[in-house]
């Protein structure tokens, strides 16, 4: 009897003590494949579209554009380039500045010509109140010819303060479009441009 229970106390023995090791490799299989799951779940929400698309609809990030103008009447011409970089504070707010180069031809009462360089700069505020709809202020300092000296070199410095409405409309993707009238509340002889004030460009947001 002595030997029949010292057998069967050796079997159970050895199910056991082999059983352990196999248990413990499962549950490290388990928790690791778990643990893989958890980090792939994480990974995806990441990256996921929405987001992103939630990031960007609480404003934030840098946009640059500008545009190509021109002007013409009987006593002066002119072609401007405006470099445009931004920001957007909020998705309602944006604030940027501008660089501003115009060349312009005049012609003087006695029919002479000539050729100016102004250049400057301004900083703008923008609000969309309403859809695609944008309040603008801006403020912008330019370098101008003095028409009125008989130094053809002369040239002094002028302000001017636009406020007005534009429109902003996509263009696929992150490009877009935007069309202002501004008012110069500062309008004097030298400014170069008459008011209103129609801005057409375009741009696109990082």
């Amino acid at each position: 009897m002595k030997s029949y229970a010292r057998i069967l106390f050796l079997t159970v023995a050895g199910v056991l003590f082999f059983s352990f090791p196999a248990a413990a490799q499962y549950q490290n299989l388990t928790h690791s494949d778990s643990s893989k799951n958890t980090q792939h779940v994480g990974q995806v929400e990441r990256i996921s579209p929405y987001g992103k698309k939630a990031r960007s609809s609480n404003g934030g990030g840098f946009f640059f554009g500008g545009g190509l103008g021109g002007g013409y009447s009987t006593y002066s011409s002119y072609i401007q380039i405006t470099p445009i970089i931004g920001y957007r504070v909020t998705s309602q707010f944006q604030v940027g500045t501008r660089l501003t180069y115009m060349h312009q031809w005049y012609k003087d009462y006695m029919n002479n010509k000539y050729n100016y360089d102004i250049y400057g700069g301004s900083l703008f505020v923008r609000y969309i109140f309403w859809k695609s709809l944008y309040a603008q202020a801006e403020y912008e300092v330019l370098s101008v010819p003095d028409y009125y000296s008989a130094d053809q070199d002369a040239s002094r410095t002028i302000n001017s303060f636009f406020a007005g409405l534009g429109f902003m409309q996509s263009m696929g993707g992150r490009a877009f479009m935007y069309v202002s009238v501004l008012y110069n509340f500062l309008e004097d002889q030298y400014t170069p441009y008459s008011n209103p004030l129609v801005r057409v460009g375009f741009g696109v947001g990082l």
